[in-house]
C-alpha cells in the first residue's frame, strides 16, 4: 500500500537519483528514423485526414496530430528553421531537471537562461559539469526563481517552455511579462498539455480505470477529494513514476484554459503565430465515441464548452512578436 501524504517544501531537493546524459546510439537511431518517417510520411496523411478536424477552434491550425505526433527535436529544428538559434539567448521556462538543455546546447546559443519554482539543484549541478565536459561555449545558468522576478530589463532572443503553460495560475500575468523580456524580433516556443478539459488534464483522473479519465471536470469538490486520496501515492512515488501528477493537483497548478483562451491571450498581448500545431487524445476522442452515457455527463456539467475540446490535448506555439 502506498502511503498517501506528502512531505514537501518548496526548498526541497527533488532532483532525479539516477540519470544518464550520454543517449544510447540505438535510441538516437529510433529517434532519426521516427521523425523522418513522421516528416516525410505520418504527417503529409494527417495534414490531409485531420483537416478541418477541430472546428471550433477560433485560430489557425498549421497541423493536427495524434498525442506525441511532433517529437521534442522536431519541435527544436522548426524553431531553428523560423530562427537561426546559434549566438542567441534563451529564456527557457520550468526546466526541471535541467536534463533537455543539453539538446539545446546542440544549436550552440550564446546562453541559456533556465529557470524553475521548485529546486533541483543536484541536477543542475550535473547538468553544468557535463556543459563543460562537452566544452560547450554556451553560458548555462540554472535559478530557482519565479518568472515574475526576473530582471525585466535583461531581453531574450527566445523564450522557450515544454508542459509549463498548462500549469500557470496566473498565466496572463505571465505572458504580459514573456512579451516585455522578449526581444523585438524574438520567438516564443511553448508546447503545453493536457490541456484542462482534455482526458487527464489534471495529469491524475484516469490512472485507476479509463472511464475515470474526465473526473476532474466532472467530480464535485468533496468527491474528487476522495478520488485523489484513494489513487495518490507517496511523494517520490508521484514524481518518479506519475510526473508529480499527485503534487500538482496537491498545490492546484494549473491554468484551467481553454485552447481558444490560450490564443486569445497571446493575441492581446500583440503575440502572433507564426505556427501552430495542435495535438489530439485518441483516447479521450475513442472514449467519449464509445460511451455515450459518459458523454452527456459532460455535456451536462459544462453545456457551453464544445466537446471537442475533451479531446484536444496539446498546443504547440510559435509566437512572434509584433
Amino acid at each position: 500500500m502506498l502511503k498517501k501524504k506528502f512531505n514537501f517544501k518548496n526548498n526541497k531537493d527533488i532532483s532525479a537519483i539516477k540519470y544518464s546524459l550520454d543517449k544510447n546510439f540505438k535510441f538516437d537511431l529510433l529517434s532519426i528514423f521516427r521523425d523522418v518517417y513522421d516528416l516525410l510520411l505520418r504527417r503529409n496523411f494527417y495534414k490531409y485526414f485531420y483537416d478541418n478536424f477541430f472546428k471550433k477552434q477560433k485560430y489557425n491550425i498549421d497541423l493536427v496530430l495524434p498525442a506525441k505526433g511532433f517529437s521534442s527535436q522536431s519541435r527544436k529544428n522548426k524553431l531553428n528553421n523560423l530562427k537561426s538559434i546559434k549566438n542567441k539567448s534563451i529564456l527557457l521556462i520550468g526546466c526541471g531537471n535541467g536534463f533537455d538543455t543539453a539538446n539545446w546546447l546542440k544549436f550552440k546559443p550564446k546562453s541559456i537562461t533556465a529557470i524553475d519554482l521548485l529546486n533541483y539543484s543536484s541536477s543542475w549541478k550535473k547538468m553544468k559539469n557535463y556543459a563543460l565536459k562537452k566544452n560547450s561555449y554556451t553560458n548555462l545558468e540554472f535559478r530557482q526563481v519565479d518568472i515574475l522576478n526576473l530582471d525585466m530589463s535583461k531581453k531574450y532572443d527566445f523564450i522557450v517552455s515544454d508542459a509549463v503553460f498548462e500549469h500557470l495560475k496566473d498565466f496572463k500575468k505571465v505572458i504580459t511579462f514573456c512579451k516585455k523580456i522578449l526581444k523585438k524580433d524574438g520567438i516564443i516556443y511553448a508546447s503545453y498539455g493536457p490541456l484542462w478539459y482534455n482526458y487527464g488534464g489534471d495529469h491524475f483522473s484516469g490512472r485507476d480505470k479509463l472511464e475515470n479519465g474526465f473526473n476532474h471536470i466532472l467530480l464535485n469538490k468533496k468527491d474528487y477529494k476522495k478520488y485523489f486520496d484513494k489513487n495518490v501515492g507517496n511523494l517520490n512515488y508521484e514524481i518518479s513514476k506519475k510526473g508529480s501528477g499527485g503534487l500538482l493537483v496537491k498545490k492546484d497548478l494549473f491554468s484551467k484554459l481553454l485552447p481558444n483562451q490560450y490564443m486569445e491571450i497571446y493575441k492581446k498581448n500583440n503575440l502572433q503565430s507564426i505556427f501552430t500545431i495542435v495535438e489530439f487524445c485518441p483516447i479521450g476522442y475513442e472514449l467519449l465515441k464509445k460511451n455515450h452515457n459518459l458523454k452527456q455527463r459532460i455535456i451536462k456539467k459544462h453545456p457551453l464548452i464544445e466537446i471537442e475540446n475533451n479531446y484536444l490535448k496539446t498546443q504547440i506555439v510559435y509566437l512572434k512578436k509584433k
